[in-house]
């Protein structure tokens, strides 16, 4: 079992310093498993560029090209889309109109950024549930789709579900982490504490 405290902190510990140490460690390997989406989802999206371009070239020249192949980038194209959402917002690599941001306190900048977090979520809490319950119905219907290959419809809608999902996950870690990150240390050092970092 590992320990939560951080290697750094030698000081006097308390619950509170061990539930943001703890939290920390959480919040360092759920990113991890966030890059590591996120890095699949590109490489997805540079091999579906290859295959998109061979498939053009293949029709022009009467080569051998793959048979549903539009249907097929398509399921590719909704995973790696939709399971990068988590790594992007945990990366700060989403479009945001920036322009009062710098004209902000920090204190109301740090109430902003956790309300337009919190819309996130409740955007992709509606879409992840809709999605689930689409799943759900399709899977029970038998719904398979009307073009070869003839797949089950909810396939391809887990994949969207859980990015949908993970986006979600991604959302209450970061509202959490603002929230823990700014009054944990409080709590700490009135239990006794000193400085953490």
């Amino acid at each position: 079992m590992t320990s939560t405290s951080s290697p750094a902190y030698t000081g006097r510990k308390t619950p509170a310093s061990y539930a943001l140490f703890g939290f920390r460690a959480v919040a360092r390997r759920v990113d991890r498993l966030y890059l590591f989406l996120g890095y699949v989802c590109g490489l997805q999206l540079l091999l579906l560029g290859f295959f998109i371009t061979y498939q053009a070239v293949a029709r022009q020249l009467d080569w051998v090209h793959a048979p549903a192949g539009d249907a097929m980038s398509g399921y590719v194209l909704a995973m790696a889309a939709t399971w990068a959402f988590a790594y992007t917002l945990r990366a700060d690599a989403h479009v945001r109109i920036d322009v009062l941001l710098p004209r902000m306190s920090p204190r109301i900048r740090a109430i902003s950024d956790w309300v337009a977090l919190a819309g996130v979520c409740f955007l992709s809490v509606i879409t992840s549930w809709k999605l689930w319950d689409k799943v759900i119905d399709d899977y029970q219907k038998g719904v398979v789709v009307n073009d070869y290959p003839w797949i089950p419809v909810f396939i391809p809608k887990i994949v969207v579900a859980i990015g949908f999902s993970l986006l979600v996950i991604a959302s209450v870690q970061m509202m959490t982490s603002m929230i823990t990150e700014r009054w944990l240390p409080r709590i700490h050092k009135a239990m006794g504490g000193d400085d953490l970092e």
